[in-house]
């Protein structure tokens, strides 16, 4: 609504006459006259009206060419209201429906005529640690320590040590079905100089260490945290679970104990589950499978660009 002058003292009925004259912003407003007279309406954009409701969009301006900071719109009325702001009904929630997505789940609505989508935090979209008993997975003192290995077993010396410049491919085939990453310890013993190992799990080898010996004959461990990779060997067995361990200067015994997983979802830590029929609940159930079927496998493959 417009005042095209200033007036403190502007009577109820002339005010609506300069309103429906003026042509004005929409606003969303009730004009309440004289007991004899209907409400001023309009139409959005149009000038004011007698006889109505006026209503507008969700933000209302009310202008005028006073000079001077003059009042833009002064209202007098000894008899009752003259006029009668009322709320917009608020609106609740996005709107919108539930979809299935590569990620999961995900929500949909409509905005200015498209179709705007977004994920919400799922089990097929967030990791979780699960705690588990503390699980031996490489130990290259021992034939029997060396089992899970997919590559390194043959550099290994008489004393168990891990020699210099060796990739070790450990899988983790009946602790985690697809998992995301694991933690636990890694250990060096019988350290033949000076070195340092590094622990990893997926794309290419990182620059830095983690774990470093500065002598010959120590025993050092340190907590480790790292992700889950994927390893194919040469005959085509394809092992989703693998983590690879670095020795790349001074040979030592190498010693990996994990802790604990995380994943997608329980079900994948299926060293935690009970036997079902000879079968490994994570392996056959529908969850895993789901799981299963979302894992990049080029993105998850262990590889040193050698």
């Amino acid at each position: 609504m417009t005042s095209s002058e200033p007036d403190c003292s502007a009577s109820r009925r002339a005010l609506l006459r300069r309103a429906a004259v003026a042509g004005g912003a929409a606003i969303a407003t009730t004009a309440v006259s004289a007991a004899t007279a209907a409400p001023a309406t309009a139409a959005t954009g149009d000038p004011v009206v007698l006889g109505g409701t006026t209503t507008g969009a969700l933000h209302t301006a009310v202008t005028c060419a006073a000079d001077g900071g003059a009042a833009t719109l002064a209202l007098e009325n000894s008899t009752g209201a003259t006029l009668r702001l009322t709320r917009r009904p608020p609106s609740f929630g996005w709107g919108g429906g539930l979809v299935s997505t590569a990620a999961g789940l995900g929500v949909q609505r409509v905005v200015d005529g498209a179709v705007v989508q977004h994920e919400t935090l799922t089990t097929a979209n967030a990791t979780m640690l699960v705690p588990i008993p503390p699980t031996r997975v490489l130990d290259s003192r021992s034939v029997a320590g060396r089992a899970r290995l997919l590559e390194g077993a043959g550099r290994v010396d008489p004393q168990g040590r891990v020699l210099a410049d060796t990739l070790l491919v450990v899988h983790l085939r009946d602790v985690v079905d697809y998992g995301d990453g694991m933690m636990g310890n890694v250990t060096v013993a019988n350290t033949e100089r000076g070195g340092f190992a590094t622990v990893w799990g997926r794309g290419q080898l990182p620059t830095a260490s983690t774990i470093n010996w500065w002598d010959a004959g120590q025993l050092l461990s340190n907590g480790v945290i790292s992700q889950l990779g994927g390893y194919e060997t040469v005959g085509g067995d394809y092992y989703p679970d693998v983590v690879a361990v670095w020795v790349a200067v001074g040979a030592a015994a190498v010693i990996l104990d994990v802790t604990g997983l995380l994943v997608f979802h329980p079900e994948s830590a299926v060293i935690n589950a009970k036997a079902v029929r000879g079968g490994r609940i994570g392996a056959g159930g529908v969850r895993t499978r789901v799981i299963r079927e979302a894992a990049e496998r080029g993105d998850r493959e262990v590889r040193t660009g050698a």
